[in-house]
């Protein structure tokens, strides 16, 4: 979340006036996180629990899945979020552009700063045992548990994170800058900002899903992922709406037509199954390759 603020803002402050970056960098997370790296996570889950079964017959109670109501959580929030914010816009009759008047967008900065607090405090307080792993259906093995026994101490991993984040922040700059510069250089559509920005965002997140799911944990996988969705809906939209009072420019949230349709088709794949097979990890691949194209096209 803090490298999206840092590059969205640098780009922002110092390069061309870009007022559908934040939109398109939103989206880009949502839709590489919800489809892509997801969908990705889903299939190794399955395929590898899959492949420990020697009977040839399905058992359910041992296909792996994530713990619902906190799947369903993460999906209540992503929705309604999404759809206030980048779906809602487009029907607005208080402008003429994609977006809220001042008001509304005070409002909608206000629920979304809210939404995201209540949130964290539930996830982090009485019901964080909705977030935790079923743990049953974890696959695990030697070298695993060897790697987990090493892991750092909380102090060093807390102090590496914050180095890690600092060195970002201070190079955000000259990476939002030669991504706005290569972008229109090389002629290619503004949209492609906001994939590179996500891709930037998501990377750490994506491999720490991915490594979660190869070892069965469907749940760790989702609060990664669907965490920064969350996350990225509810702090960026309060973050560049003001962002654009400063720099004078009118910031843009409402997708195109085709985005809104891939959002839905999203967020309809995206409802929690108590059990993974693997079919709902293959369609949410099949929608991140359209969308790709349709990015390049």
């Amino acid at each position: 979340m803090t490298i999206e603020l840092a590059l969205i803002a640098s780009t922002m402050l110092t390069g061309e006036r870009n007022p559908t970056l934040a939109r398109d960098s939103m989206f880009s997370v949502v839709m590489i996180a919800l489809t892509g790296v997801t969908g990705l996570c889903n299939l190794l889950a399955a395929v590898r629990r899959g492949a420990l079964c020697d009977d040839g017959k399905v058992d359910t109670s041992q296909m792996v899945g994530p713990n619902l109501l906190g799947a369903l959580t993460y999906f209540d929030l992503i929705s309604t979020m999404c759809v206030l914010a980048l779906v809602i816009p487009n029907f607005s009759r208080s402008t003429t552009e994609a977006n809220f008047s001042t008001p509304v967008n005070v409002v909608l900065s206000v629920v979304a700063l809210g939404v995201y607090a209540v949130f964290i405090s539930a996830q982090m307080g009485r019901y964080s045992n909705l977030y935790t792993e079923r743990k049953s259906l974890i696959i695990r093995d030697e070298v695993a548990l060897e790697a987990e026994a090493q892991a750092l101490p909380l102090w060093k991993a807390a102090t590496l994170l914050v180095a890690g984040l600092l060195v970002v922040c201070l190079i955000a700059e000259s990476m939002g800058q030669l991504i706005e510069t290569g972008i229109t250089d090389l002629g290619l559509p503004s949209s492609l900002a906001g994939v590179l920005v996500a891709m930037l965002i998501l990377a750490p997140e994506a491999l720490n899903a991915v490594q979660a799911a190869s070892q069965g944990e469907v749940q760790r996988s989702i609060n990664t992922l669907y965490g920064s969705v969350v996350a990225t809906v509810s702090l960026t939209v309060p973050a560049v709406l003001v962002l654009g009072v400063i720099t004078n420019t009118d910031v843009i949230l409402g997708l195109e037509p085709f985005e809104m349709v891939l959002l839905a088709l999203t967020l309809i794949l995206s409802y929690p199954h108590p059990c993974l097979t693997g079919i709902e990890g293959l369609m949410k691949l099949v929608i991140f390759l359209f969308w790709i194209l349709l990015q390049v096209a």
